[in-house]
């Protein structure tokens, strides 16, 4: 046989082989190469989802997207056009900042069974964001994950990738050769309030996740092993006392259907401070959780259920049953993962010391097409209150049509304590309904008995009660040419809630409006009729305190830097009825201004005017005030190259509150004149933060942190502006940490 007869041979047995070969790996740097894209899926048609119209995306602002499976994870790249007249807006943020510029989004449905969604965010500067989308449409930003990303300019436009690995979430049956996925594409161009995306999935419909497009394609088996060490020091000036501790975060996944987590003598305090809150409502206040040992894969156990959360995350680590502060943890492990449609959790920590808990949570869940059930076992002891807690949920996801999504959840709680034991029952159902054309409907029946305990372990802000809520939604995309609006989104709601005994605790009728407009900028307002009810939690269970009826009006406005402008600003303004007479007043405004892309820096001031501001004061015992109350808010951002960010947060809230009457709840449930003393009183609040971080690698840092805050309550009435000053002088902690965590991956 001749020689160049076997040499072509060879090489049309090898291009024969090729399609069953691994894709090439693409170098993610954000420049688009044909070659390393070629045999992509390829994806053009790119729409008008913002304002919701449909439209296919102008030549000037077009877009098209590839994806690629390779076996290092999904690759992915958009390619987005420009308008040369449209201002770009290039606004350095921190990771999930959430700010408003341009950027582009990549969605995958791993499973393709719209249950879980991933967001994938990168900016036209190149910060990137990352949320886990539940609920339909549903967004988290608390989880972070390592993924490569790259973005550049070229003419005409800018291109992001992606490299998605295959080990990033859970996904069932990973060991396929083949595996179908759901995936969504869009860009966001700022100065104009547009949103363009593939396919026609928006988030502002009931569906969103189910909308995604199904793409059947080559399927790669992952490994990861992340080692996470860290180590702090601190200093605490008030105290005069230093610190320092040492822990090992570690996430092991064998494949994409089992992942595991455990941590040793973890550092759950958070480098960024949360919100400060000042309420006397005796309704416990909800806060999300950034730490990396709750966010990784901790959609599986999270039901986010209108009736309540079965598993908070923020109570691991919480304040101790003592009252002497913060938990420490000994150590706490994480599993969850699937064989085939069942799937499976488990999570369980331990608290050093004698108040210390101990925590324990089971799940387990089969999927078929259009349903999944799921059943979920709590248990927590807390031997300092000789308290031992359970929960029990079952809870379904039923789409019987296209048009339906039907959420039903029923817990049971049991508990002991101190040998008597008590027991109770929730249950709820929520329906949502996308009717075809611009309506959509959603229904909330919900059930909670007085028994019912879920704050072990979850969250709920209140048990006791029975709740029924209808709205219904209408949107209007087709504005006209000349209007500065782009689109509008009305709700009409109305809601009844009354606790087990019969008393009315919630009656109203809203009518709200969400618009877009031209040039970006958003506003939102709604008013609403509240029928005279009671409240029964103000007085700490001595008895249901009457609340009367009235108007309430809110509105909002938020306009975002265009470009390289230099200001943005939001604002808002809202009306509401005081517990007994007349109405109180709240609002503000927070301009904030942008010197480059890099820096900014904003000031916020708010005021609340409350003529008749009713106060429990000790059994049936209230006191009404006179009071101004002045929250002050600014933030400091300095994004000074990619690796090095400064931030600065300062909030300041004073209350001064003039005591106008003694009222005391009697017997028929009425407000009446009481003779107890009422003093004045004010009251200040401090939280201010100076956080410097270095960008070692992925999910790899050095922080440095200086915070300063207080809390004062005294029965004085020096006038507001004297105790907004008084404020700044707080100094219940004042502490500097370093914090270095360094991730390896295997």
């Amino acid at each position: 046989m001749p020689p160049t007869l076997t040499r072509s041979r060879v090489w049309l047995t090898l291009i024969a082989l090729l399609p069953a070969l691994p894709a090439a790996a693409v170098t993610i740097d954000g420049v688009f190469d044909p070659q390393e894209w070629a045999g992509a899926e390829h994806f053009t048609d790119f729409v008008a989802v913002q304002p919701l119209s449909g439209a296919p995306a102008p030549t000037d602002r077009r877009a098209e997207a590839w994806m690629l499976s390779t076996p290092e994870g999904l690759a992915f790249a958009v390619r987005a056009w420009h308008p040369p007249e449209v201002p770009q807006t290039r606004t350095r943020i921190q990771r999930d900042g959430n700010a408003p510029v341009d950027r582009m989004n990549v969605m995958i449905d791993f499973d393709a069974d719209g249950r879980v969604g991933y967001d994938f965010t990168i900016t036209a500067a190149g910060d990137i964001m990352d949320e886990v989308v539940s609920n339909e449409s549903s967004f988290n930003s608390d989880w972070d994950a390592a993924w490569t990303h790259a973005v550049a300019d070229f003419d005409g436009g800018y291109v992001a990738e992606w490299l998605i690995p295959w080990s990033i979430a859970q996904m069932r049956n990973s060991g396929e050769e083949r595996r179908t996925v759901a995936v969504y594409f869009d860009r966001v161009l700022v100065a104009t309030g547009e949103r363009f995306a593939f396919p026609d999935a928006s988030f502002n419909r009931p569906r969103f996740v189910s909308d995604f497009h199904r793409v059947e394609i080559d399927q790669y088996q992952d490994q990861q092993l992340a080692l996470t060490p860290y180590v702090v020091s601190s200093h605490d000036f008030v105290g005069d006392q230093s610190d320092f501790k040492a822990g090992l975060d570690v996430f092991w996944k064998p494949s994409g259907d089992h992942q595991f987590a455990l941590t040793l003598n973890p550092d759950f305090g958070q480098v960024e401070s949360d919100e400060l809150v000042v309420d006397f409502s005796g309704i416990e206040t909800f806060f999300t959780d950034k730490r990396p040992f709750f966010t990784e894969n901790q959609s599986y156990f999270e039901l986010n259920h209108f009736l309540g959360r079965p598993f908070y995350t923020r109570r691991v680590g919480g304040p101790l049953d003592d009252g002497s502060g913060a938990a420490e943890i000994r150590a706490a492990v994480k599993a969850n993962g699937s064989f085939g449609r069942t799937g499976y959790g488990v999570f369980a920590a331990e608290e050093d010391g004698d108040a210390g808990r101990s925590m324990q949570l089971l799940r387990g869940t089969q999927s078929w097409d259009s349903l999944t059930l799921g059943a979920q076992h709590s248990r927590v002891e807390r031997p300092f209150l000789d308290r031992e807690a359970e929960v029990t949920a079952l809870d379904a996801r039923w789409k019987p049509s296209d048009q339906w999504l039907v959420r039903p959840l029923w817990m049971h709680s049991r508990s002991d304590t101190a040998g008597i034991s008590q027991s109770g029952n929730a249950a709820g159902v929520v329906a949502d309904w996308d009717v075809p054309g611009p309506w959509r409907q959603q229904y909330f029946l919900i059930y909670s008995d007085a028994q019912f305990e879920l704050n072990d372990l979850g969250f709920q802000d209140r048990n006791d009660y029975r709740y029924l809520e209808w709205e219904t939604g209408y949107r209007q995309d087709a504005l006209p040419p000349e209007s500065r609006f782009a689109s509008h989104s009305w709700e009409g709601d109305y809601i009844w809630r009354e606790n087990t005994v019969g008393e009315l605790l919630q009656r109203q009728v809203t009518l709200q409006r969400y618009s877009e407009l031209r040039s970006g900028s958003n506003m939102y307002f709604f008013a609403r009729w509240r029928d005279a009810v009671v409240d029964d939690r103000l007085s700490r269970g001595n008895g249901s305190v009457p609340r009367q009826s009235g108007p309430q009006f809110f509105i909002e406005a938020n306009r975002p830097r265009r470009g390289d402008g230099h200001w943005s600003f939001y604002w808002n303004f809202e009306i509401s009825p005081n517990h007994v007479d007349g109405l109180s007043y709240y609002g503000g405004i927070r301009p904030r201004w942008h010197a480059s892309d890099r820096f900014d820096v904003d000031l916020g001031l708010f005021a609340w005017r409350q003529s008749d501001w009713l106060l429990w004061q000790e059994g049936r015992e209230f006191g009404s005030f006179s009071s101004r109350r002045v929250e002050l808010f600014s933030n400091l951002n300095w994004f000074i190259d990619d690796r090095q960010e400064l931030r600065v947060k300062l909030q300041a809230i004073a209350i001064d509150a003039e005591a106008i009457a003694a009222r005391r709840l009697d017997e028929r449930g009425r407000l009446v004149a009481s003779s107890a003393a009422l003093e004045d009183f004010q009251l200040r609040n401090l939280g201010f933060q100076i956080r410097y971080r270095y960008k070692l690698g992925t999910l790899s840092d050095i922080y440095a942190v200086y915070s300063r805050g207080g809390f004062s309550a005294t029965d004085e009435f020096d006038g507001l502006g004297q105790t907004l000053e008084q404020t700044f002088s707080l100094r219940d902690s004042d502490q500097f940490l370093v914090k270095l965590a360094y991730r390896f991956d295997w």
